[in-house]
Order: structure tokens, then sequence, then C-alpha cells
């Protein structure tokens, strides 16, 4: 009894033993697993994997870049617009509005205008088959309506609300201005005889429009600009000039500007005439009319001067900005801080306020149209259109 107990003794000292030893084995080979992780770890190059994660986020932002370039239809006569944020585009062929960000296309149609002039106001747009009776309103996301009038389509315009202006031909040395709410109900109708109505404007509630009548006096040019409210029957005042044709009207609150190929006025409260550049002092190059509705425009003295002018013009009719340009503007944009020109050589970003230079990209001589969408500019470059400013 004695043998057996102290043999069971020993066998259970033994097996403690036994059980410590294995314990601590696997202790330490836990603690030696650890130390080569450790160890491996510590061969990883940590700034690899952050310029993996880096590489990562340039490849996201360049996914976002390549949406531009954007490739444009085939047609001729491509027309770039600013709708809000969106950037709307028309040629002969085919009418998109794309996001200015992604490039997604909101709105991608076919149209058979053989004659498409697009005019925009804010989320609008109206597009005219001019010298045709069609006509169409939409949105930056979607076709609102197509329609047809009575008349020959002369020219157009949009306001914020979506009320549209028609100018029609209507019989001999007639024209017809008809404005029409987004439900197409008709808000006027004033007819005008002795010419043909060569520009229109509406403002951005729909209430009030100005419109340029063109005709001869003695075998020379006469354009009178007459402005009117929707709900008057007659219109409030008119101005004329002899001798030259009057580019664009457009309004700013109840101010008018007025953009002449060798002059620019401002019309204040429909009524009274601020002359900016007097009628021969200037020869127009380019214009365009910021978020706001204020002009940027560039001039010259001459046609085919080597140096240009432009400037900031306030709806007051008084000179903001002007400054000199050491080259030939071929276009103009603005944002509602920046005013940026085209060159054959350069783009070129001035504070609108001040004329101080912010920004200057070089580009070629086949660049021909430039749109600004706050601070990015987009370039129209043979079948492209590119972000110049990236």
């Amino acid at each position: 009894m004695a043998v057996n107990k102290r043999e069971n003794e020993r066998r259970k000292r033994k097996e403690e033993k036994n059980k410590k030893r294995n314990k601590t084995l696997w202790v330490l080979i836990i603690i030696a697993v650890a130390v080569i992780v450790i160890m491996k770890v510590s061969e990883v190059d940590f700034s690899g994997l952050l310029v993996g994660v880096k590489n990562q986020t340039d490849i996201s932002e360049k996914v976002s870049d390549e949406a531009f370039p954007y490739k444009l239809d085939s047609g001729d006569k491509t027309i770039l617009s600013v709708m809000g944020s969106k950037l709307s585009i028309l040629n002969d062929l085919s009418y998109s509005v794309i996001n200015s960000s992604s490039a997604q296309e909101l709105i991608k149609d076919n149209h058979s205008y053989a004659n498409p002039v697009i005019r925009v106001s804010g989320g609008y747009s109206v597009i005219i088959d001019q010298g045709s009776n069609v006509y169409r309103l939409d949105s930056s996301s979607e076709n609102i309506y197509e329609n047809s009038v009575d008349g020959k389509i002369l020219c157009a315009d949009v306001s914020d609300t979506g009320v549209i202006a028609l100018a029609t031909v209507s019989g001999i040395q007639k024209s017809t201005v008809t404005a029409y709410s987004k439900s197409l109900n008709q808000k006027m109708s004033y007819e005008v005889s002795g010419g043909y109505i060569t520009s229109l404007a509406i403002d951005d509630r729909g209430r009030n429009v100005a419109f340029t009548v063109l005709s001869s006096d003695n075998a020379k040019i006469k354009s009178t600009i007459y402005t009117m409210s929707v709900n008057d029957p007659q219109p409030k005042s008119e101005f004329t000039y002899t001798n030259s044709s009057v580019l664009d009207l457009h309004f700013v609150s109840n101010n008018v500007y007025v953009v002449g190929t060798d002059f620019v006025s401002v019309i204040s409260s429909l009524t009274k005439e601020v002359k900016v550049y007097e009628q021969g002092s200037i020869n127009t190059v380019s214009y365009y009319f910021n978020p706001a509705d204020n002009l940027v425009i560039a001039f010259n003295d001459y046609t085919g001067a080597a140096s240009s002018k432009i400037a900031y013009i306030q709806q007051n009719g008084k000179i903001k900005t002007q400054l000199d340009v050491n080259a030939e503007v071929k276009d103009i944009t603005a944002s509602g801080t920046e005013m940026t020109i085209l060159t054959s050589s350069e783009v070129i970003s001035y504070k609108i306020s001040t004329g101080k230079e912010t920004s200057r990209a070089a580009v070629d001589d086949s660049y021909t149209d430039i749109q600004q969408v706050s601070s990015k500019v987009f370039g129209k470059h043979l079948s492209y259109l590119e972000l110049i400013n990236d």
C-alpha cells in the first residue's frame, strides 16, 4: 500500500510538472509568434501603405477629372451656355445639358432645327428654329414643352420663371412680340410696323420686355429700341440709333443693357438712357452677362487691332473696372467674382471688381469659346469641351 501511494504521488508530481512545462512552452510559442509578427510588421513600409491610400484618392479625383474633356457631337455652330451650375451645349444636330463637375448628361436630345438659336436665364432655356415657327422650353434637367406659332420666329428670350417672349413675322414689314407663361398662357401681344425685330429681352420676373426694330431711313440703318411692360398696351419709351446696329439687349432688374456694334448704353427704369460708350467710340469684340446679370465686354479701337480693352459695367451705367490687354480677345466670360478672356495663346482671369489678375493658362489658337462656372473655366477645343484651369 505504501508503495502504491508513493507511486501515485510521484505520477501526480510528474503530470503537474509536464502540465507546467507544456504551459510554459505554449507561453514561449505565443511570445515567439508575437515577436515574429512584430518583426514582420516592422518590416512593412507604412509610408508605402499611405502612398497606396493617397494613390487611391488620386485615382478617385482623377476619375472625377476624367469627365473632361467631354466629347462634343459632330454638329457645327456649337453654342455653350451656363445654366446655374450646369453647362448647355447646342449645335445644329443636338442639344445637351451636362453637370459641370461630372459631365453627366442631364439632357441629350437630337433636334431637327435647321437654324437653332438659344437664350438662357437661370434654370431655363428657350431654343428657336430661327426662320421657322417652332421653339422649345427646357429646364436644366428636362424638356418642358415644344410648341409652334403662326409666323416665322425672329428671336426670343426667357425669364428666370420660364416666361418666354417671342418675336415673329406678321405680314409685310411687321413684327409681333408675344409672351407666354410656362403653362403657355398668353401674357401679351404687341404688333410693330415699319421693320423687323432683331433682338429681344424679357426681365427675370417676366414682367417687362425690350426689343429692337431694325429699319432704314434715307438709306441709313436705324435701330429703334422699345421698352414696355407686358401689361401695357403701348411701349413706355423708345430710343433710336442711326448707323449703329444693336447686338443684344439684357435686363438687370428694371434696367436694360444695350450692347451695340460700336456703343454701350443702359436704359434705366425703362425710360432713361445712360450712355456708357458713345456711338462710334468702340468696336465691340465680345461680351457676356455674368450670373448677377451684369455686363463684361471686350472691345478695341478698330477691327483687327492687336490690343484690346475689357470692362465691367454696373447696372447704373458706371464703369467699375476697365483694363488694357496686350492681345486681341477672342472670347470673354465671367462668374460673380471673375472675368476671363481667351486670346490666341492664353486664358487669363481677372478679379471683376479690381481688374487684378488671378490666373493664367497657356492654350493654342484652336480654342474658340470659353465659359466660366464659378472658379472653373471650360474651353471648346476642336471637338472637345475641356476644363482649362484644373
